[in-house]
């Protein structure tokens, strides 16, 4: 007969065994990488619930800032106001009156002027149909 094969060996056990069970090799790789899966997902679960512990944290820690930041604002403002207020002389004192005063009607006066030399749009002039031609389509 025409058999070519070995005959101390059966035909399935000549071929090598990842090519004569396909299934036999994605189950091993399945197996093989199972664990770097398991792990993956396992980080991810624990990354979400540090997360989620860390988010209420987060907003207070913003909150309390927001509070400070506004506490500074103000207390600067108001502390150097009532120094400046009470132990600056009397003369000084004139003086920032008057000068905002000068710098409120200035840009009184310039913002009037500027609404005033607005032009408005001009009117559109209806064109004679019985003037020249104008170039253009017809």
């Amino acid at each position: 007969m025409n058999d070519t094969s070995n005959g101390s060996q059966p035909p399935e056990e000549a071929l090598p065994a990842s090519a004569a069970n396909p299934q036999s090799s994605s189950q091993a790789g399945r197996c093989k990488l199972e664990p770097l899966c398991s792990a993956f997902n396992e980080g991810a679960h624990r990354a979400q619930a540090a997360a989620e512990k860390a988010i209420p944290k987060v907003m207070a820690a913003v909150t309390s800032a927001t509070y400070w930041l506004g506490f500074g604002v103000s207390f600067a403002s108001v502390f150097s106001y009532t120094l400046a207020k009470e132990l600056a002389p009397e003369i000084l004192k004139a003086g920032c009156r008057e000068g905002a005063r000068a710098g409120r009607k200035k840009a009184q006066d310039l913002a009037s002027r500027t609404h005033r030399a607005a032009p408005a749009a001009p009117p559109v002039e209806a064109t004679p149909s019985d003037s020249a031609p104008q170039p253009g389509p017809a």
